[in-house]
This record gives C-alpha cells, sequence and structure tokens, in this order.
C-alpha cells in the first residue's frame, strides 16, 4: 500500500514538475516530457501533443498550402451573415461542411483562426493517442515498446496532412475512435455515427464505410475475410479507368460527382509528380514501402485470428483495390497505418512481435526523414525563431496572411 502511495506521489511530482517547465518553455520541457511519457505518465503526453500541435498556432502558410486557404476561408466569413456562409458553401460545393461550420463559428465568436486549426491538431493527435492507449493497456507491454510506440505513430503520420491539410487527419482520427468503441467497446451503433461523423469532415472516410459494415456490423468469418483480402491484390491488374467506371455506377449523391472526376479521370497530382521527378518517384516509394512490410506479416501470421485482425486485414485489402490510385491510396494510408501499428501492439505478446515491433520502426525512419526533407522549409522558416523558445513566445506570434483575390 505504502508503495502504490508513494508511486503516486512520485507521478504527481512529475506532473507538476512538466508543467512547471512547459509554461517556461515547451522546448525546455521536452526531455522531461520524453522521461515522464517512458514512465506511463498521461499527463505528460498530453504536454506533448499540446507542443505538437502549437506547430499550428505558429506556422505561416504559403499560398500553396491548405492551411492558406483555410485562413482565406475564415476572413471571408467573419463579417458575413448566416445565410450568406450557407450560400457560399453551395457555391463552393462543400458537401463534407463540418469543418467549414466550425471556422465560420470561431470567426464570429472572434476566436484566432490560430486557436482553432491548433485545436483540430490536438483533436486529431488525442484521439489517435486515446486509442494507442486503450490497446496498450489490455497488453502487458514494457515502458520502452510503449515509448517506441508513441514515436513510431507519431512519425508514421504525413506532416503535410496533419500540419496544413488539417481535416483529413481530423476525419481519419474520428473514424479510428470510431472503429475503436465499434470493435472493441460493442458500441456500433456509436462507432458507425462517428465514422458519418468523420465523412462530414473530410468525405474520404466514406471509402471505410464498407470496411466498418463488414468487419464490425456483418463480422464475417475469418476465412472469409483472408479470401477477400486474397482476391484484392488482383486489383494491382486492374487500370484508373476501370475504377472510374465502378465508382460512377455506384449511388453516390451528384454532389460526390466532380470529386469522383477529379481522383479518377486522368492522372493524380501525385502520378503527374512522378513523372516529372525522379526524386518525387523515389520520396513516394519509400512513403508507402511500409505496405509490403505490412502485407508479408499478414500473410505469414495467417493463423492468428482476431476481431480487430481481421479489420486490419479488410482495410489492406482496400489498399490493394486502390493500389492503381496514388493519391487515393496515400490518403488511406493515413488511417491504414496507424492501424497496423496498432495491431503490432496489440499481438505484443506473440514472441516475435518485440523484433518486428523494431524492425517496422525501422521501416518508417527512412518516409520519416523523406518527410521532413520534402517539407523542411515550410517548417523551418515559421518554428526556428525566438518566438518558438518560450510559451509566451508562442502565444503572442500572430499568424498575418496577404491574400489575393
Amino acid at each position: 500500500m505504502s508503495e502504490v502511495k508513494s508511486l503516486g506521489i512520485k507521478v504527481k511530482i512529475i506532473s507538476l514538475f512538466n508543467c512547471f517547465l512547459f509554461l517556461i518553455s515547451p522546448l525546455l520541457a521536452l526531455p522531461s516530457i520524453f522521461v515522464g511519457i517512458y514512465n506511463r505518465n498521461r499527463v505528460s503526453l498530453i504536454l506533448l501533443l499540446i507542443l505538437a500541435s502549437l506547430i499550428t498556432y505558429q506556422l505561416v502558410p504559403s499560398e500553396t498550402k491548405d492551411l492558406y486557404q483555410f485562413y482565406r476561408f475564415y476572413k471571408d466569413v467573419k463579417y458575413i451573415g448566416f445565410e450568406e456562409f450557407l450560400l457560399k458553401l453551395t457555391i463552393q460545393k462543400k458537401t463534407d461542411f463540418v469543418f467549414y461550420y466550425g471556422i465560420y463559428f470561431f470567426a464570429k465568436l472572434g476566436i484566432s483562426g490560430q486557436v482553432f486549426f491548433s485545436l483540430c491538431t490536438f483533436a486529431t493527435l488525442y484521439l489517435i493517442y486515446l486509442v494507442y492507449n486503450k490497446l496498450v493497456e489490455k497488453r502487458e507491454i514494457s515502458n520502452k515498446y510503449y515509448l517506441l510506440g508513441i514515436v513510431s505513430i507519431f512519425i508514421s503520420i504525413e506532416f503535410l496532412g496533419l500540419y496544413s491539410g488539417i481535416r483529413n487527419l481530423l476525419a481519419i482520427s474520428i473514424a479510428i475512435y470510431g472503429f475503436y468503441i465499434g470493435i472493441f467497446d460493442n458500441k456500433k451503433g456509436k462507432g458507425f455515427l462517428l465514422l458519418l461523423f468523420s465523412s462530414l469532415i473530410h468525405f474520404g472516410t466514406l471509402l471505410f464505410f464498407p470496411i466498418y459494415f463488414l468487419g464490425i456490423f456483418k463480422k464475417i468469418k475469418s476465412k472469409s475475410i483472408f479470401i477477400l483480402y486474397i482476391t484484392s491484390f488482383a486489383f494491382f491488374l486492374f487500370t484508373k479507368k476501370y475504377l472510374y467506371h465502378i465508382a460512377i455506377a455506384l449511388p453516390f449523391p451528384e454532389s460526390f460527382d466532380y470529386k469522383i472526376k477529379a481522383y479518377l479521370e486522368g492522372m493524380d497530382i501525385i502520378e503527374k509528380g512522378n513523372m516529372e521527378s525522379t526524386a518525387a518517384l523515389i520520396s513516394y516509394k519509400i512513403r508507402v514501402s511500409w505496405i509490403y512490410f505490412a502485407h508479408t506479416y499478414l500473410l505469414l501470421s495467417y493463423k492468428r485470428e482476431s476481431n480487430y485482425r481481421n479489420l486490419v486485414i479488410l482495410l489492406m485489402g482496400l489498399l490493394n483495390i486502390f493500389s492503381v490510385t496514388p493519391d487515393i491510396q496515400l490518403r488511406l494510408t493515413y488511417l491504414v497505418e496507424i492501424m497496423f501499428i496498432y495491431l503490432l501492439f496489440y499481438e505484443y505478446n506473440y514472441r516475435e512481435n518485440k523484433l518486428l515491433i523494431k524492425l517496422f520502426f525501422i521501416f518508417l525512419v527512412p518516409s520519416f526523414i523523406v518527410n521532413l526533407f520534402i517539407y523542411k522549409d515550410y517548417f523551418i522558416e515559421s518554428l526556428f525563431n525566438k518566438n518558438f523558445i518560450t510559451l509566451a513566445g508562442i502565444l503572442l506570434k500572430k499568424v498575418e496572411l496577404i491574400f489575393f483575390w
């Protein structure tokens, strides 16, 4: 009893110390925060997520970035009425409108866009790590591997999606939580509603609806799921044109027609980049190389059975279906890669998984380096300044953009 009490006091001291340092300088607190995370201190993890979110607060996006367009939208709607706002959404065909409602209400309340976008980043990371913590609680995972999981998840995240696209990864994090409560808490209806809500933030999560139905609502047999998975490899032989004809035959609302055409007609943005630049092609191949590791893992350990594994197998099959559409496949990996990392830790008790967790981390490192290299200028210009040294400096910085109409 005294040992438990002593441990509780130690945890509180670590929390208070980290909070004190963080209030002075988040960067100064970073080493102590990682020590706290290693010891499963949740306050330390929250502080790390806040620090990661403050990066969004500091970023000054160029006009080619999504975040720039969000700031522009914030300015456009700040002084207009609700009816005019609704008309603007209709004209711009924003069918996944929830995110823009958030911008509008924050603008009308006089709360800066910096705060709103930072809160979105925090919510994204919080939900992703909430699910991770819930999963590892069910497994006797050592502190070393717990920390490795924290780092693995973060370096697997597409930085431009987290710090510029924002709404896509926010929708993904809500979908991840929906999948979790649907399969582990057996709250299938609530999980489905969360998935539906995520699609109103970014329509891309609509692609996960069939997976939710088959893996959670229907819960088809493991053998049937594995057969579907093996069959999905046939899509490597398909063409994008064939996928387009399948998509337009499905009962999507007419408002989605232009989105389907944008992603499935002609060459997408990644294909164009890969055609124009060998460096872009190499970086893309590195970015998706983890998929081959995941397929190998699932195929070699096919005898293992669990509802969660079945869900991940279905998600990997979905990646195969869209293998000929690099842009869509890459966006799908935002969710599937994190769900696969969860699986490695969910199956932690298998003897070989400790080695595989380390190997997968090594697999992630080149992708992380490429991620940093591609977007280094975007972050260096905004973060390498005296403002980022102290918390006060971060919060007092105002993002001022020039908009050209």
